[in-house]
């Protein structure tokens, strides 16, 4: 596979969007893995902090609602 923004051998690919990345343009971002209920039902999760991110597509901070899928 070659790297998204430069045609060179990528060596990732992104969590995010899959998009393959080479070295000089991988870039990291946290990422979660799970998420479950703590003590006093309290949310948590497993995140993992520099996850491979290709920096081009926009990972949303927010659920987005999808009422058409219902």
């Amino acid at each position: 596979m070659k790297c998204w923004h430069c045609e060179q051998e990528a060596r990732a690919a992104c969590t995010f969007c899959g998009r393959f990345v080479c070295k000089d343009h991988a870039a990291g971002m946290p990422a979660i893995l799970a998420m479950y209920l703590g003590e006093n039902n309290t949310p948590k999760a497993v995140v993992v902090a520099n996850a491979i991110w290709c920096a081009v597509c926009e990972p949303q901070p927010e659920p987005i609602a999808m009422p058409e899928l219902y």
